[in-house]
């Protein structure tokens, strides 16, 4: 028989989980490719420095889930025909001929599933066209060009994963003897591997290590590196998943003894039994769960810690802003009005800085700022929490205030100098003459607007502080109305700004929403495919006496099992991330959950988990499944 043949009837036979990890091959090289895409397009394109940041850091996270996650898809589908091997090896195959055949089966996958999931990631990529331009990331008129780069690196990240573990997969049935192979395929060791073991010890410690790093390095940049530790965990608990599984199966089995019915002795019996399939099933799930936990997380502290920045560094008497923005024209008219003892305005435009030669350009939003007499004056009508220098002098040409958080690890300090570009105009050397601590409210970097000037200008202020004195306040705030502006507080700016700051945030959304998409659909199809490979052991126990109501009994305990494992694996895993979180962001060690986004995830991992396990053991517990069967 031809391999061509061999392979044919193979696909044939097990079509259903080679139908289902193709799918998530697809899905992998879709969101690669996308993410490729966009990252290519801002690296070729100075213009697009917003777009580099966010490409990048998604694109990181993809290529680390998508590798977890169809690694796990071809072992967890290998793994389902251990029996089908054991038997090849013993009526005389040899274990080069398997291993051939695995990577045979492998490459074809990849092959068909590959470019086709790479088709529909350069097809989608687009869509993200209108969110970025909606968030003043995108040129007008920017059309995303074709990337030939990122199906290529799509391609090279998915091959070795997808060769590694099938090969990895099959390695337990060829390392011993026929005979031993068949005995063995039949039932989980309940034991792994020292190797195994020792990785998952390492990535637990650095997982906790890194859930660390925000009481070290406050801010958004200790509180995201922190929040890799979830994933880190979370890929842990996968490696040492199937000696879990049997111990918690073991110690439920002690817990209810004699108490427990047929239904929970079948299910806890399976559970020790087959201890990696149900790990198999347990950690796509529990990585929905953290995944979506910590970013979403992450970004509720974020919000909160910059309106919190805001309402504390507002102290001006009156915040006039605009939905259009406050014109220069109108800026210099409400500093005239009668009353008015000081004002300053702030704005903003695209910028690149440049701390080191040898790092390169990072690109940024460049804040502005008036500081006017308000400043020079002593009164301080916005205040970012200046630690050395003064705003004072940023009036001066070639000058940048820049937040502590941006200058960690840089070495710079007030009195050095940082390369600046505005709007892709190259403004030469700015030198720092203060250093604030509020980053996440003012941005990381301000210039005064007459040096913003000498590249393209904010074409209008975001707001504009004003003082004045008590016996005038109510007369102005009629004056600024009938101009046409609004006028509030600080605590009303501080909504307004972090309400903005959440609809540039839509483009992370939809991206972690797609992200979430395929862990769920992989964990979806996992559960299935383990669920619909147990037809023979559903027809054994109907066979020996079991009704169909007793078999989806334990079913359905095995089910609350799964979801109980798994949100507990979740839960834990992001606690310590999110911990870290609330003492980077906001100062005390609690975690940050956005909860509305916990729950809902919550609910979607119990939904997945018996929306897909019940009603394919429904179907394989059939009368005409069991004979079949049988």
């Amino acid at each position: 028989m031809s391999m061509y043949a061999a392979l044919r009837s193979v696909f044939v036979a097990n079509r259903s989980s080679l139908t289902g990890t193709a799918v998530v091959v697809a899905l992998a090289a879709a969101l690669l490719t996308a993410s490729g895409t966009w990252l290519d397009a801002g690296i070729r394109d100075e213009r697009l420095g917003l777009v580099v940041g966010l490409a990048g850091s998604f694109a990181g996270i993809v290529v680390m889930i998508t590798v977890f996650i169809v690694a796990s898809v071809f072992a967890g589908a290998l793994r389902e025909r251990r029996n089908e091997f054991a038997l090849l090896r013993a009526v005389g195959a040899t274990a080069r001929q398997v291993r051939a055949t695995v990577t045979a089966e492998a490459l074809a996958i990849l092959l068909v599933a590959g470019p086709v999931g790479a088709a529909v990631g350069i097809l989608v990529a687009p869509r993200l066209v209108p969110l970025l331009r909606s968030g003043a990331a995108l040129p007008d008129g920017f059309v995303l060009p074709f990337s030939p780069i990122s199906i290529l690196v799509a391609l090279l990240v998915l091959l070795p994963t997808a060769l590694l573990a099938a090969r990895t997969a099959a390695r337990g049935v060829l390392r011993v003897s026929p005979t031993a192979a068949v005995r063995e395929s039949t039932v989980d060791a309940p034991t792994i591997s020292l190797g195994r073991l020792r990785t998952a010890a390492v990535l637990g410690v650095v997982g906790l290590l890194a859930a660390t790093t925000p009481f070290f390095v406050p801010g958004v940049i200790g509180s995201a590196t922190g929040a890799t530790s979830a994933i880190l965990l979370v890929i842990a608990a996968g490696l040492a998943g199937p000696v879990l599984v049997h111990r918690v199966a073991t110690r439920g089995m002690t817990v209810l003894g004699n108490r427990a019915g047929a239904g929970r002795v079948l299910a806890f019996a399976n559970a020790r039994g087959f201890s990696r399939r149900l790990s198999a099933a347990v950690i796509p799930l529990a990585l929905l769960l953290a995944l979506g936990s910590v970013q979403s997380g992450v970004n509720s502290g974020v919000v909160r810690a910059t309106a919190t920045e805001l309402r504390a560094g507002a102290q001006a008497d009156l915040i006039v802003l605009s939905p259009s923005g406050v014109t220069s024209y109108q800026a210099a008219a409400i500093a005239a009005l009668p009353g008015v003892t000081a004002s300053a305005a702030t704005g903003h435009l695209a910028a690149s800085v440049r701390t080191d030669p040898e790092v390169g350009w990072e690109p940024t939003t460049m804040g502005t700022i008036t500081p006017g007499s308000a400043i020079r004056a002593g009164r301080t009508l916005l205040d970012p929490t200046v630690s050395s220098g003064s705003l004072r002098d940023l009036d001066a040409a070639g000058t940048i205030a820049v937040s502590r958080t941006a200058l960690l690890f840089t070495g710079k300090r007030v009195g050095d100098t940082v390369d600046v570009r505005l709007g892709g105009v190259d403004a030469g050397a700015a030198k720092i003459v203060a250093v604030y601590e509020r980053g996440l409210g003012f941005g990381d970097y301000l210039m005064g607007v007459a040096a913003a000037e000498r590249g393209p200008a904010a074409a209008a202020f975001d707001a504009v502080f004003v003082d004045t004195t008590a016996s005038t306040r109510v007369a102005t705030r009629q004056a600024l109305a009938e101009m046409g502006l609004t006028v509030t507080d600080g605590a009303g700016y501080a909504s307004v700004a972090t309400k903005e700051a959440g609809g540039q945030q839509q483009p992370s959304l939809v991206l972690l929403l797609a992200l979430l998409g395929f862990v769920g659909a992989a964990a979806a199809n996992t559960l299935a495919m383990s669920t619909a490979s147990r037809r023979d052991e559903f027809a054994l126990l109907r066979r020996i006496g079991a009704t169909r109501a007793q078999v989806m009994r334990m079913v359905t305990i095995e089910t609350a099992f799964i979801i109980a494992t798994a949100l507990t694996i979740g839960l834990l895993a992001v606690l310590p991330a999110l911990i870290g979180v609330g003492q980077g962001l906001l100062g005390a060690p609690f975690p940050v959950f956005d909860l509305s986004v916990t729950v809902a995830l919550v609910v979607a991992t119990v939904a997945i988990a018996i929306l897909t396990v019940i009603p394919t053991a429904w179907r394989a517990t059939s009368t005409s499944s069991s004979r079949v069967s049988v």
